[in-house]
């Protein structure tokens, strides 16, 4: 059974802008079946199915069964409970980070945290910037033409945040490594990469931009931190995980969602 610490991860990331399946939490006590809960919702058996599904996969809740270990049904249908560890947290923990941490520190205060500092980010000088470019991309780092479309951009950093070692974006290098520059000055730039931050990445991380002179033209470098090993953040626009996996970026799977909320790195 994870801890409560992870329990309330799990709850903030599942229920971050999904109310309907936060009203199906809510409704889960023990006593209501899954049908139950569908006509209390107004909702569909099978879309409601889908929320409980994901529910049990995260271990916020699981099946009522009997004495002799059978499920417990109504109407054919099974009653589910919330996990005996989070059954009497309130429900404003899971959305608010500062009132989780109180509570993780009063009902935790005997478990030690270690404290975990983030692998820094060194800024590649020219000479480095152009063996960059001669090895192409990787693990590590991407090119983006200048041009390139502002959303591609921020998924990209909902990417890389989740991985270990952080990333470096490179506007105005081609996909082949070619040096073509930037097509804006860092200022102008750095408010529209960050406004789009604030638009489709939740919570808001911060990110640096800094710019570099090579081969006579300006190249703008976005650096992204290292995971911190707690934060998960979601790409609102489709309101999916992501992660970079060498130079592609995948949504992330159940299993590693749960794996992040342990605070274990993927890559």
């Amino acid at each position: 059974m994870p801890d409560l610490q992870e329990l309330i991860s799990r709850a903030r990331l599942i229920f971050s802008n999904a109310h309907k399946r936060l009203e199906v939490f809510k409704l889960v006590n023990g006593k209501k079946s899954t049908k139950d809960i569908a006509r209390k919702t107004g909702r569909s058996l099978s879309s409601m199915l889908h929320d409980i599904e994901k529910l049990e996969d995260m271990e916020l809740i699981e099946e009522r069964k009997d004495k002799e270990g059978n499920v417990i049904k109504k109407e054919e249908a099974a009653v589910y409970q919330k996990v005996p560890l989070i059954r009497h947290i309130p429900l404003s923990y899971f959305q608010d980070v500062a009132e989780t941490n109180k509570l993780v520190r009063r009902m935790s205060s005997t478990t030690k945290v270690k404290k975990y500092r983030p692998a820094t980010i060194h800024t590649p000088s020219e000479n480095e910037i152009l063996d960059i470019c001669k090895h192409g991309e990787d693990q590590l780092y991407e090119f983006k033409a200048s041009g390139a479309d502002t959303s591609k951009i921020t998924k990209e950093i909902a990417a890389f945040l989740h991985t270990k070692n952080g990333g470096i974006i490179f506007y105005g290098i081609d996909d082949d490594g070619t040096i073509i520059g930037s097509d804006m000055k860092r200022q102008d730039f750095d408010q529209k990469i960050q406004n789009s931050i604030r638009n489709t990445i939740s919570p808001s991380p911060n990110i640096e931009i800094k710019d570099r002179n090579v081969m006579g033209s300006k190249i703008l470098i976005v650096i992204i931190s290292a995971w911190d090993r707690k934060t998960i953040y979601q790409y609102t626009v489709d309101n999916r995980y992501y992660i970079r996996k060498g130079t592609n970026v995948f949504a992330l799977q159940p299993d590693e969602i749960k794996r992040l909320s342990k605070g274990e790195p993927i890559v």
